[in-house]
């Protein structure tokens, strides 16, 4: 069972690890050149833990997934941006370990760690032109309710709902 808790600063290289090896299969397998490896310093990684809310999935006690929850976005969101949503960025997953849902759980553990925050919303921006991780937002039950366009950067922005 995958275990989702905060993460540690100790766990920096694990992390640059996941997104470097995430970056790195996207480009070569799918042509997306939707992260840079270089940009995954091990700095940048300590930065990301110190300034954020940072979580990882755990299983069998080895890291397998990361992502951040943010209340501030109004890079991509603009003028749809509001202080009732939560913001996941930097969703991973080892590929290792794909295909076990474990993205899916992190989305559902951020969901519920949005609500205890009180907000009504969990929020994203993908990549527009990845098709597939697309897909999978939407089978996350997260609805596309836009597009921009941030320097080079095209995404698309999905909603859902975390309270009722």
């Amino acid at each position: 069972m995958v275990e989702i808790r905060k993460a540690r600063l100790g766990e920096a290289e694990a992390l640059r690890s996941l997104y470097v090896e995430a970056a790195e299969w996207i480009r070569e397998t799918k042509g997306y050149n939707q992260w840079q490896e270089a940009s995954f310093t091990e700095a940048y990684i300590e930065q990301f833990l110190r300034t954020r809310d940072v979580f990882v999935a755990e299983l069998g006690g080895r890291v397998v997934g990361c992502f951040s929850v943010e209340c501030e976005e109004e890079l991509f969101w603009g003028e749809r941006f509001h202080r009732d949503a939560g913001y996941v960025h930097r969703l991973v997953v080892s590929r290792k370990h794909q295909g076990l849902d474990i993205g899916g759980q992190m989305l559902a553990w951020a969901a519920g760690f949005i609500r205890s925050q009180g907000k009504s919303w969990l929020r994203l921006d993908c990549m527009a032109d990845n098709p597939p991780l697309n897909r999978f937002y939407e089978r996350q039950g997260l609805t596309f309710v836009g597009r921009v366009d941030v320097d080079v950067w095209r995404a698309n922005l999905y909603e859902k709902r975390v309270n009722s």
